[in-house]
C-alpha cells in the first residue's frame, strides 16, 4: 500500500512549533536591531537657530505686554483708567496670552529634546501665568473696584450742603468759597490709599491752570485726618486744597461714606460736582467704580457747555 506526500506526518514541522520558531526569530531580529542601534553614535540634531529665536522673542514680546499692562494701567489713561471697561488692558493682556502660545508653538517645533523641553517648558510656564493674572486682573478691574452701593444725596440744580473744613495747610474753607469763582470743581476722593484718586488729583494738578483760566477753581475732600492730606500733598507736590473731612459732616450729608467694619476708618466715594458761585450744583459725575474717574478734558468740556448758548446762565 503506497502513500502520497500528503500522507506523510512530519511532528517536527506542526503548525504551534513553526509559530514559536517564527516568534523566535521575530525576537532575535529585534534584539540584533537594538543591539546595531546602541553601537551607532548620537546624532546631534540641528540647531535651528531662527526657531529658537523667534520663540524667545514671541515669550519675551508676550511677557512685556503682560507686565506692562499691570505696572502702568494705574497711572495710564491709554490702558484704560478713566474707562468703565478698560478696553485697552485687556486687550494687552490677551496679546501677552496670545504671543506666549505662539512661543510655545513655535518650541514645541524644536528637533533638539532638550532645547524644546526647556524653552517649551517656559513658555508653557509663562501662558499659565498670562491667563491665570490676567483672569485675576479682569476680576479686579470689573468687581474689586466696585463701589458699595449708594445714593447720592444732591442733584443737579440743588444747593451744595454747608461746610466749614480746614485744608492741608489748616486753612478752613467753607462754603463762601463759591463766590470767588464762576464754577467751583468739588473732587470727593477716596483716600491717600487709592491710586485712581492720586493719579486724577496729580492730573487736576498738572492742568490745573487750564481750569483757572477757564473760570473754575477746584476744591477736594476726603474722609483722611489732616495729617494724610498734608502727606499727600507732598507726595503729589500738589497745591490744590484738600479738605479733611474725618468727621463726616459733609460728605455724610451728599451720602458718600463707604464703611468698612472691623474698626476700619471710612473713606469717601469717588464724585465730582461743578458749583456755581450761588452754591448750586450744576453738573454732576459718579460711577459704580471707583477706579472710574472723568479726565479732566471731559470736566472742561461740561464747564463749556455750561457756557453755551441755551444752556442755564450762571450767576
Amino acid at each position: 500500500m503506497s502513500n502520497t506526500i500528503d500522507d506523510v506526518h512530519h511532528p517536527e514541522f506542526s503548525a504551534p512549533d513553526a509559530a514559536i520558531s517564527s516568534a523566535q526569530t521575530e525576537q532575535n531580529a529585534a534584539q540584533a536591531r537594538r543591539e546595531a542601534a546602541a553601537e551607532e553614535p548620537w546624532q546631534v540634531p540641528p540647531a535651528q537657530p531662527m526657531r529658537v529665536i523667534a520663540a524667545i522673542v514671541l515669550l519675551a514680546a508676550g511677557a512685556f505686554s503682560y507686565g506692562y499692562t499691570l505696572a502702568n494701567f494705574w497711572s495710564s489713561p491709554a490702558l484704560g483708567i478713566h474707562l468703565a471697561i478698560p478696553y485697552p488692558a485687556y486687550v494687552l493682556i490677551a496679546l501677552g496670552v496670545i504671543l506666549g502660545l505662539g512661543a510655545l508653538r513655535v518650541a514645541l517645533g524644536l528637533w533638539s529634546p532638550h532645547a524644546k523641553l526647556a524653552i517649551a517648558g517656559l513658555a508653557l510656564l509663562a501662558c499659565i501665568t498670562f491667563a491665570i493674572g490676567g483672569g485675576r486682573f479682569v476680576s479686579y478691574t470689573l468687581r474689586g473696584t466696585r463701589n458699595p452701593p449708594f445714593k447720592l444725596k444732591v442733584g443737579m440744580g440743588d444747593r451744595f450742603p454747608y461746610f466749614r473744613l480746614a485744608d492741608q495747610n489748616n486753612v478752613i474753607h467753607d462754603s463762601a468759597m463759591f463766590a470767588a469763582s464762576p464754577l467751583t470743581l468739588v473732587v470727593v476722593y477716596r483716600g491717600d490709599f487709592c491710586p485712581f484718586a492720586r493719579f486724577e488729583l496729580g492730573e487736576l494738578t498738572r492742568v490745573r491752570e487750564q481750569f483757572r483760566n477757564a473760570g473754575v477753581q477746584i476744591v477736594a475732600v476726603s474722609a483722611d485726618p489732616p495729617q494724610r492730606s498734608t502727606m499727600l500733598a507732598r507726595f503729589l507736590h500738589t497745591d490744590l486744597p484738600l479738605l479733611s473731612d474725618s468727621s463726616e459732616s459733609l460728605l455724610g450729608p451728599l451720602g458718600l461714606v463707604q464703611h468698612y467694619g472691623n474698626h476700619q476708618p471710612d473713606s469717601a466715594i469717588p464724585a465730582f460736582m461743578l458749583v456755581d458761585r450761588s452754591g448750586q450744583v450744576r453738573w454732576i459725575f459718579t460711577s459704580p467704580y471707583y477706579r472710574e474717574q472723568p479726565p479732566p478734558q471731559k470736566i472742561l468740556g461740561a464747564v463749556h457747555a455750561l457756557r453755551k448758548p441755551g444752556a442755564a446762565a450762571l450767576p
